[in-house]
């Protein structure tokens, strides 16, 4: 290539890589409008450096000829040009994803390979997500040939998940002659409570004929399916029972979930039948989405006269104690002591402790308190609520207690260090491994793969990469393995690895800020805090931009599409297409514009502004309605969605954090929510006293 044209490609490409928002197939069309391929991968052969670029250096020109190719023939595959990618295989060369391609090529051709081709390339690319896709094609080809000693082969040499090539294995046992033997490995099958694939049929009519299924396989089953509440599959089965007392339980069960309140008697049940339990478990929580009050009573009347054991009972236990609690029923607290009177489930307990809080019963709190295990009394929350409730009752100040929870970093640690008026405590622990072991692990294949993965926005593979090698990593590689996340941007898997190893104070590592630009504009636009902003992106997506939830919420500030429209249409912003939303600028845009719609429909607080982000405002208007007459840390250690208060919680946490990273001013709470804490009002209740005291004198 002559020196002008190298010139002339080196501008393209680097003007390419100034765009690296742009599709990798757009920048190929740019690059091949200007030279034919065949020039661009010459030119990035010669190229002088490391074929992978460094985990922090730039990216080389063969590179980025590699993953333009790589996306051309991912392209031409999904288009069905299997010749057109297979001629142009090799000049993928070392690049990391090559085997991506390879096995995309061979799943296209899985009726023209042999057994030991495949079998080869599986047993040697075990370590690649890709392949267990593969494997599965494989095995379906295998099954469909009726190839059944080529389907056991290769199903012991990699076995795929799932009940269907499970079932498949079985017919092969079967076909071959094997399976008598294992017949219980078709029970553990059949008696599952749901219903399984079809190709476990010849299995089961085989399992059958042998005599595997009796009346007490088909009476767990009917059990099992009753627990999955697949009621259909329990009618089916209901009709291979034979056997008297089946039939007879069988029977009560359909009695009993069609009249509950009628059925719900000690009379009606036997305490030496253990199927009666699961109708009672069923019948109870079928009551209760009616009648919680009596559903409670029924059951506190069945477990003492069937003399249930606490192990059993304890779920239903549980069931009953957080209903009754979370909806705040007046006799709450009286049928949770009977429903748990030995303090023997935390959980309940803390929701008794909180019952005690919404009527601000400080002595009953502490009492309550003293009734948690150790490490749960212990623990920041509950230290923080003992020295509350002491202080009200005694009017002393509790110093100590608030200075031991202000060494964690915590909600209630930043509360305890706003009490006393110090700073916060960050407990930052920077990381310590070396660099030699972060270059080790980019020489690994998998690490290799899952960069490239991530930098070419895969992340469902690089998410099955990183899972596949973070198990067979020791503690100090996997915390280096995180930080080239965090180093490739992907703050999400970072935040996760750092969990997973409980890297709790690598602050880098856990709070990330991408955007910061971005949230400064549309902040300052919004007049509402930027750690507001930024805490809030933390905790719904870790700043990743293409977040996409369960239930539809989309990008990094993870907005609802309608909730997005109506905010667009409210505050003027256009949004013509949703996939808008994974624009981060766009999303910020929104997603702060709607925060500042919540802050002033809750008339400035951003905790319920926060609650309302995360619930709804509609369910926060209704706590408010409530219970909005308690002191704020009350208030929200109410919330009674789990997932909220702590929502709430980490925000507020995070917003500090966020603060304290950046050398700005750090406060948890604003001077008109400090005001509202608990201890606070005391202060101000006894301010008020002591004038109306002198106004009388």
């Amino acid at each position: 290539m002559s020196t002008n044209k190298r010139t002339a490609y080196r501008y393209v490409i680097d003007w390419c890589l100034s765009k690296a928002r742009l599709s990798h197939t757009l920048l190929l069309m740019l690059l091949l409008y200007v030279f034919p391929l065949s020039s661009i991968l010459a030119e990035a052969a010669v190229v002088s450096g490391s074929d992978l670029a460094s985990d922090s250096g730039p990216i080389t020109a063969k590179l980025q000829a590699q993953r333009l190719l790589y996306d051309e023939l991912n392209t031409s595959l999904n288009k069905g040009r299997l010749t057109y990618a297979q001629q142009r295989l090799d000049r993928l060369a070392d690049y990391p994803l090559k085997p991506y391609i390879e096995t995309k090529i061979l799943s296209r051709q899985l009726e023209s390979q042999s057994s030991d081709t495949i079998n080869q390339f599986i047993a040697n690319h075990q370590d690649l997500p890709a392949a267990a896709m593969l494997q599965q094609k494989w095995l379906n080809t295998l099954a469909a040939r009726k190839n059944w000693r080529g389907y056991q082969s290769a199903y012991q040499q990699f076995p795929a998940r799932g009940s269907h090539y499970k079932c498949l294995m079985l017919k092969a046992e079967m076909k071959l002659g094997h399976l008598a033997s294992q017949l219980d490995k078709v029970t553990a099958m059949w008696v599952q409570g749901e219903s399984q694939p079809k190709s476990c049929d010849p299995v089961f009519s085989y399992w059958a004929r042998k005599g595997g299924l009796t009346s007490s396989i088909a009476e767990t089953r009917f059990w099992n399916a009753v627990e999955a509440r697949n009621f259909s599959l329990a009618r089916y089965i209901e009709k291979k029972i034979d056997q008297k007392q089946g039939k007879k339980d069988a029977k009560l069960f359909w009695q009993v979930r069609n009249n509950p309140e009628r059925w719900l008697k000690t009379k009606t049940f036997s305490a030496d039948n253990k199927t009666h339990l699961i109708i009672i478990d069923y019948a109870i929580r079928r009551l209760a989405q009616k009648n919680l009050r009596l559903a409670t009573q029924r059951w506190l009347t069945l477990r003492t006269g069937l003399n249930v054991d606490h192990t059993s009972a304890e779920k239903l236990n549980y069931y009953l104690s957080i209903r009754l609690a979370t909806r705040f029923y007046d006799d709450a607290e009286t049928l949770i002591a009977k429903l748990d009177p030995q303090y023997q489930d935390a959980e309940i307990t803390q929701w008794r402790i909180r019952l005690a809080l919404s009527k601000q019963n400080w002595g009953y709190v502490q009492q309550l308190i003293a009734h948690l295990p150790e490490k749960e009394r212990l623990s920041s929350r509950w230290h923080y609520w003992q020295a509350v409730a002491e202080q009200n009752i005694t009017g002393k100040a509790q110093d100590v207690p608030f200075s031991q929870i202000a060494g964690d970093r915590s909600y209630y640690g930043f509360l305890a260090s706003e009490q006393l008026g110090q700073p916060f405590s960050l407990n930052y622990e920077p990381a310590v491994f070396s660099a030699e072991l972060q270059q080790k692990l980019l020489m690994l294949p998998a690490v290799q793969r899952m960069k490239e993965l991530v930098q070419l926005g895969q992340f469902g593979y690089a998410r099955q990469e990183w899972n596949l090698i973070f198990a067979r990593l020791d503690t100090e590689q996997r915390h280096a393995l995180a930080h080239l996340a965090k180093g490739w941007q992907w703050h999400s898997q970072a935040i996760v690895g750092a969990a997973q190893i409980s890297k709790w104070n690598d602050l880098q590592l856990r709070f990330p800020l991408e955007y910061q630009d971005l949230y400064q504009t549309f902040t300052g636009q919004q007049k509402i805090p930027l750690n507001w902003a930024l805490s809030i992106t933390r905790q719904e997506s870790a700043f990743n931009p293409m977040a996409r939830s369960g239930v539809g919420a989309m990008g990094l500030m993870q907005l609802m599409p309608a909730t997005a429209k109506q905010t667009a249409r409210k505050s003027k912003q256009p949004l013509k297409n949703m996939k808008e939303l994974y624009n981060p600028k766009t999303n910020i845009a929104l997603g702060t514009a709607y925060l500042a719609q919540m802050l002033e429909r809750f008339n400035g607080s951003r905790i319920y502004a926060t609650a309302a982000y995360n619930a709804g405002p509609h369910r926060v208007k209704q706590w408010l309605e409530q219970r909005g007459h308690l002191p704020l840390d009350v208030w929200i250690e109410l919330i009674p969605f789990k997932e909220t208060r702590r929502y709430v919680q980490r925000v507020l946490e995070y917003g500090v954090v966020y603060d304290m990273m950046a050398s700005r001013p750090a406060h948890l709470l604003q001077d008109n929510e400090r005001e509202l804490l608990a201890l606070n009002l005391i202060e101000l209740d006894n301010v008020v006293k002591l004038d109306d005291a002198i106004a009388v004198d």
